[in-house]
């Protein structure tokens, strides 16, 4: 994930250079669209901000953790197919959630930050390939924040994202894409639109898109939310829509798994 912001503000557009097209002047967390796999264009570090509640309404970069080990706890999943796997948890303190044995931690030591500043306190992302990697997940935590947290709030945030995502033209949901997972090129679409979440704590929005990328034709699902705290928590779990087709239930398992920390 990371991924794009958690909804889109709508800031002047702009011109691109090359082509003359409108795009939302964003502060993306790098300055063109890459793949998953490319090597991103980083900014330099700027010193750390205890984030009040509108963290998650700046979007954009993230911090991601460095050599951090965890217990791993094996559990079995089915794949859709009904082949078990194994999955393990993943070492973050923030939140908890499981992803697929064998899948390869990616972008550790790299640091991600907004224009302003700001970035959440962990990320993890893994792919399950070295090379010609099928599927990927993000994970991204934001820090708690120092100001007064009411549901009341929460629910404003969220609910301003949401309306925001569902306005969104085909061109800005291509945008907000096209740097996150896999990276989206065209063909950009829903197959679960916008929809609010409440669960385990947790008040946020999520979707399913699918989209043609770098790797061809994918399938993923997005999720935002703040829980009680504050903590928002964001996660893409993507892959070739054929391996999709295959795994679904294995993949859905993974945003499912995903539980804020006691």
């Amino acid at each position: 994930m990371s991924e794009q912001p958690p909804w889109p503000d709508y800031p002047a557009h702009v011109p691109d250079p090359n082509t003359g097209q409108q795009y939302p002047q964003y502060a993306p967390r790098q300055q063109h669209a890459q793949p998953y796999y490319g090597t991103p264009h980083f900014i330099q570090p700027a010193p750390k901000k205890k984030p009040a509640l509108p963290w998650i309404l700046a979007g954009g970069g993230v911090l991601a953790l460095a050599g951090v080990i965890g217990a791993v706890v094996l559990v079995s999943t089915l794949l859709g197919g009904g082949v078990k796997a194994n999955m393990v948890a993943a070492p973050v303190t923030g939140a908890s959630f499981q992803y697929p044995e064998g899948w390869l931690r990616t972008d550790e030591n790299k640091t991600v930050i907004n224009s302003d500043g700001s970035q959440p306190e962990e990320r993890f992302s893994a792919i399950n390939k070295v090379k010609d990697a099928t599927a990927l997940m993000v994970y991204e935590g934001g820090a708690r924040p120092e100001a007064a947290v009411t549901p009341e709030k929460i629910h404003t945030a969220i609910d301003q994202g949401l309306a925001g995502q569902l306005a969104a033209s085909p061109d800005e949901l291509l945008y907000y894409r096209s740097t996150a997972g896999f990276g989206c090129l065209d063909d950009f679409g829903y197959t679960n639109e916008p929809a609010i979440v409440e669960r385990d704590g947790m008040y946020g929005y999520s979707y399913g898109y699918t989209c043609h990328s770098y790797q061809g034709n994918v399938t993923g699902e997005y999720f935002v939310a703040y829980d009680s705290t504050g903590v928002s928590h964001r996660m893409t779990v993507e892959a070739k829509s054929s391996e999709w087709a295959s795994s679904k239930r294995l993949l859905q398992s993974i945003t499912a798994s995903l539980h804020p920390a006691a």
